[in-house]
């Protein structure tokens, strides 16, 4: 179109609708004539950069759009598709939340370090949307190399990965803060008894009910929750109370209890530790990436990871 830009090539009025629909209409028709041009003058089988491209496009198209439910016509959709790519320059992007109103897009760093030693063992870097406890199985490893691990000190975000599972069974100690229940002013979760050895849970009125295997969540009968003298305290729910059972249920309580004791308290602190790392990378990398995809911003940070871990020696030299 030789313009700057899309919204500038088409030239209309932005705050009509009906001249949005339109404009729509018109990319939506030449597009499809860009395709059909393709694959009549240009063998995708035999082209991979071009198959990548019209892959690409398409996604581009059906990620930003949906169907009006007047009309049925495509129509820009209202809110952000999941897992949608932002860049066709860099497609590892994605929109991620740091908290509900902090959204950002691009990375998440990942750093996994020998306390002791005060030193990053390993560092990833991953898509800002992947949940933070799927870069767990690709950090143990890293520290595993340096002998095996008899205490695991993370953020609660990463309390989801199978990987705590299984070295939970195996008797390495994990120490995190467990999430918290508030429900609005009633009853939390916290005010249950759950006994995930015997499958039962008791609630604040003392009733007690199984827990269903693998079940992952359990609930309370309206039968017993109906004329409950604690149901005001406790629900609004007209079929009765439920209860969200975590994969790790049992590894959670004993965080919980954890949490109430001093010295439970007082070792969750030595987490700091990380913290201050990840600080320290941030400090020497920056704010955002400076490549394009997971592969070359993982290596960066692997480098930035190694000079903070360089200077931490120096200080420790000097200091001797």
């Amino acid at each position: 179109m030789g313009a700057s830009s899309l919204k500038a090539a088409l030239d209309i009025d932005w705050s009509d609708p009906a001249a949005q629909t339109a404009a729509l209409a018109r990319l939506l028709a030449e597009v499809e004539q860009l395709e059909r041009w393709v694959l009549a003058h240009v063998p995708t089988d035999t082209s991979r950069a071009v198959a990548t491209a019209l892959t690409a496009l398409r996604r581009v198209l059906t990620q930003d759009l949906e169907p009006d439910p007047e009309t049925g016509r495509p129509r820009i959709r209202q809110g952000v598709a999941r897992d949608r790519m932002p860049s066709l320059g860099d497609p590892d992007m994605r929109h991620g939340r740091k908290t509900r109103t902090k959204p950002f897009t691009g990375y998440k760093r990942h750093v996994i370090k020998l306390i002791d030693a005060d030193l990053i063992a390993g560092a990833v870097v991953r898509p800002a949307n992947e949940p933070e406890h799927d870069a767990l199985a690709l950090l143990t490893p890293d520290v595993e190399r340096h002998g095996p691990l008899g205490e695991v000190f993370l953020d609660r975000g990463y309390l989801g990965s199978p990987r705590i599972g299984q070295l939970h069974a195996t008797g390495v100690a994990i120490r995190a803060k467990a999430w918290t229940s508030s429900n609005r002013g009633r009853f939390p979760k916290q005010a249950f008894a759950l006994d995930p050895a015997a499958a039962r849970i008791t609630c604040p009125a003392q009733q007690t009910i199984p827990i269903p295997p693998g079940a992952p969540t359990v609930h309370f009968p309206k039968a017993l929750c109906g004329p409950c003298a604690l149901r005001p305290a406790c629900t609004t729910a007209a079929t009765g109370r439920s209860i969200t059972i975590h994969p790790q249920e049992a590894l959670l309580q004993t965080l919980r209890a954890d949490q109430q004791r001093a010295d439970g308290r007082a070792r969750l602190r030595t987490r700091t530790t990380i913290e201050h790392s990840l600080a320290r990378v941030g400090h020497l990398q920056g704010s955002k990436a400076r490549y394009k995809g997971t592969r070359k911003n993982t290596l960066d940070l692997r480098r930035t990871s190694a000079v903070a871990n360089l200077q931490r020696l120096a200080r420790l030299r000097e200091a001797a």
